[in-house]
């Protein structure tokens, strides 16, 4: 039987505007813009190890309706310094840092497009 190891998941979520959402991760979350292809309809954005891709959706509209169902759980060392990190980018949360039932400390910032992005680390 052959060895091998699973590198973590990478979301791919919809935008309704490439340079929007870009800014958004840049200025909001401090990522950075790692790559914009394909005539700027895919992005990917990071901040350290954490990777997301959007894909250009049909229009706004249509990014909004398939954002409500789609998320992105990012798992930090230190998430209370990097929720003073994003408070002090100014970045408005759906729900500030708090400890879940399930027994993560966790916030969410929802995107320009209604993706939930959450960050979260065990208690």
């Amino acid at each position: 039987m052959n060895s091998f190891e699973l590198s973590p998941a990478i979301p791919q979520l919809p935008s309704g505007n490439i340079e929007k959402t870009a800014a958004f991760f840049e200025q909001s979350l401090g990522f950075e813009v790692a790559a914009k292809l394909n005539n700027n309809t895919f992005l990917i954005v990071k901040r350290g190890p954490a990777e997301i891709h959007f894909w250009q959706a049909e229009d706004e509209t249509s990014a909004r309706e398939i954002a409500q169902e789609s998320s992105c759980y990012i798992r930090v060392k230190n998430v209370p310094a990097l929720f003073a990190d994003l408070k002090a980018r100014g970045a408005k949360f759906r729900y500030e840092l708090k400890v879940m039932p399930w027994g993560m400390n966790e916030m969410q910032i929802d995107d320009p497009f209604g993706n939930a992005i959450k960050f979260g680390e065990p208690v």
